[in-house]
């Protein structure tokens, strides 16, 4: 312990040389030199240090560096304090900056700059970026608001099947393929809606009003976006339409968005699970526990970068058929979950001294043995499920196919793996999960989304 703390104070001392060493060259203009000295300091000392000299000199700083470093000083700036440098900066440094920002990292210091200034930051985005960086200023991130579109298609209770039928041939293709027609009145109120499917089948002369849905689940704009979404996933929606307190249809949430707010679940659900058993008990001090979970927790950050690599590749595979992203959660989840079952036995066994590292190869016996059944039953039983859902057989094959590999998968890594970390002399409550977690996920979104595109046109 005094080894430790005599070592955090050297290093404290260091960082106090290399701050004063950055301050006189920032006081003298030598801005290449105190470019240096900063990539030893963290961002937040950084803010720290030029917090106190002139914007202008900031900015002049900030020129030097390089954009996406720039960037990330910016935003651990105070709110306040970044929207007092985005004021006084020069347009083209600012248009520089914003181009490196999310819409979210933008909208935060909004309500510290003028509308002059926010205007002057908004023209000059895409129109995408636009709309979404003026909902975030609008709803919060954790808000439905904030996560809505407004791709979709209104029609009057008085609109013929024929007529909307034609608004939906002549619609953008982003708006054409949302497959719901929101009825709505003359103020704007959601009232109902009916299907795209439904009008092809229907009497051209019929009206909307006699044949729209009226009981439709719709969210408010200030509602949970992580609760809407999971309706979604549960209820197999496409999109659910968003109202405001007075039942104005103001956008919609779809699918697409859905599986994003979800996607950050992945890592989320292994925390608990991989910090709680091990090395670690009830007893150990936060320092060593944090010591001990984070730096798995950092490398699951990366490795989860995998499954998001695999599934952009697929993006134009996914917009193509929108049904598509509807199953992904199921792949994934039932993955993780059969994952987590031959982990957990094999981490129990391990503890107990039931098992050793020589049993490893008994133990991926046992799961492809109980990979191969669970697989097939498992698989057959969704792609039932896929096919009853949207009554095409390739699609059905293609789901039930990737979920049974995935399964089998899942069952011999998380049978396995615990024997190989706890032989490197890891531990493997700390280890496995994130490891699992990626492989699991990027197999099983590799083979589901591979062989979709493989048989796109069959499945459209």
């Amino acid at each position: 312990m005094a080894h430790d703390e005599e070592v955090e104070r050297i290093m404290d001392e260091e960082i106090e040389k290399s701050v004063q060493r950055m301050i006189e060259h920032l006081e003298k203009g030598e801005l290449n030199e105190a470019l240096k000295i900063s990539k030893k300091l963290s961002p937040f000392r950084l803010t720290d240090v030029l917090g106190d000299f002139p914007i202008k000199k900031i900015e002049a700083f900030l020129k030097k560096m390089k954009k996406e470093k720039a960037v990330k000083l910016v935003n651990e700036f105070p709110e306040g304090f970044a929207g007092e440098l985005v004021m006084d900066m020069e347009e083209d440094t600012v248009h520089s900056l914003m181009d490196e920002m999310t819409p979210s990292q933008i909208v935060d210091f909004f309500p510290h700059i003028s509308n002059e200034k926010k205007e002057m930051i908004l023209s000059a985005m895409s129109s995408d970026r636009r709309e979404r960086a003026e909902r975030l200023a609008l709803y919060s991130e954790d808000m439905v608001g904030a996560h809505m579109i407004k791709d979709y298609i209104t029609v009057t209770k008085q609109t013929t099947v024929d007529e909307a039928v034609k608004l939906v041939e002549e619609a953008p293709p982003q708006v054409r393929n949302t497959d719901y027609i929101y009825v709505v009145d003359k103020d704007g109120k959601l009232l109902g809606m009916s299907t795209f499917k439904t009008l092809m089948f229907s009497n051209k002369k019929k009206r909307i009003g006699d044949l729209m849905e009226t009981s439709i689940y719709s969210a408010e704009l200030e509602d949970p976006a992580y609760e809407v979404a999971q309706r979604i996933k549960s209820r197999r929606f496409k999109m659910i339409p968003v109202v405001d307190n007075k039942n104005i249809l103001k956008g919609i949430m779809t699918l697409n968005s859905a599986a994003e707010l979800l996607s950050t679940d992945i890592a989320e659900e292994f925390v608990s699970f991989s910090g709680t058993i091990g090395d670690e008990s009830f007893f150990t001090r936060p320092k060593r526990a944090i010591r001990m979970r984070l730096p798995w927790m950092v490398a699951n950050v990366f490795l989860n970068l995998g499954a998001v690599t695999v599934i952009s590749s697929y993006e134009a595979t996914i917009e193509a058929v929108a049904i598509l992203a509807a199953f992904l959660p199921m792949i994934t989840d039932m993955g993780g979950n059969v994952g987590i079952q031959a982990l957990s036995v094999s981490i129990r066994s391990l503890a107990l001294g039931e098992a050793h590292f020589r049993d490893i190869l008994k133990s991926m016996k046992k799961e492809i043995s109980v990979g191969l059944v669970n697989g097939m039953a498992l698989g057959s039983l969704f792609g039932t499920l896929a096919y009853l859902f949207e009554w095409n057989v390739i699609l059905a094959i293609v789901a039930g196919t990737a979920l049974g590999v995935n399964v089998l998968i899942a069952g011999i890594i998380g049978g396995s793996m615990p024997f190989i970390i706890k032989k490197l002399g890891q531990d493997p409550a700390m280890m496995t999960g994130p490891v699992l977690t990626t492989i699991t996920d990027m197999t099983g979104i590799s083979i589901y989304l591979g062989l979709s595109t493989m048989f796109l046109v069959y499945i459209m």
